[in-house]
């Protein structure tokens, strides 16, 4: 990867991964998914994600096409629950984008300055899998992009799915703080003002 100029935190994955396991990489829409999705593969590390449809369908079959090419396992939102705990089984990365969801349940976390409604699946698959989430960030960068994987959280005992995905937000929002122009969420944001 040419294009990326430094990778930090790898070791976490590196470890998950010489224990079997898989985990949740949870993004935002902050700088470029598909960069940090391209670096996992070149460092070996198999992921699955969810995609909703993206304009017509021939559209969001070429965006399919073109991930599954790359390696990368693709679900729908109406297949993603079933397939996204058997990846986690089988010791693969589950990639998710947690502050515009798709659809399913939500919950209202404290981010960036005022409440924004965050997908509530990370932290779902993460009680339910036992799986850790590892929050990632991934900018643009002088020479190209930098990609910071932060160490593993886990679903505490009784912690409910908004309390997980605060601490997921609160992990993730320094980055957007020190790069706003790189957040893009194409949309109302703040749920207070919706």
């Amino acid at each position: 990867m040419t294009r990326c100029s430094r990778v930090l935190g790898i070791d976490h994955v590196v470890s998950l991964r010489e224990q079997g396991r898989g985990g949740i990489l949870v993004l935002g829409h902050f700088g470029n998914w598909d960069m940090a999705a391209s670096v996992a593969l070149a460092y070996g590390v198999p992921l699955t994600t969810v995609m909703a449809p993206v304009g017509p369908p021939v559209i969001s079959d070429l965006v399919v096409w073109a991930r599954e090419g790359n390696q990368l396992e693709v679900f729908t939102p109406e297949s993603a629950a079933r397939g996204l705990l058997r990846a986690l089984r089988q010791g693969r990365f589950v990639c998710l984008l947690c502050d515009i969801p798709g659809g399913g349940p939500t919950v209202v976390v404290d981010y960036c300055g005022g409440p924004v409604v965050f997908t509530a699946a990370p932290a779902w698959l993460a009680r339910v899998s036992g799986a850790p989430l590892l929050p990632v960030d991934c900018r643009r960068a002088e020479g190209g992009y930098e990609i910071e994987v932060h160490a593993p959280i886990t679903a505490e005992p009784g912690e409910d799915d908004a309390g997980v995905m605060q601490r997921v937000a609160a992990i993730l929002e320094p980055a957007v703080r020190r790069h706003p122009e790189q957040w893009y969420p194409f949309g109302a944001v703040y749920a207070d003002l919706e």
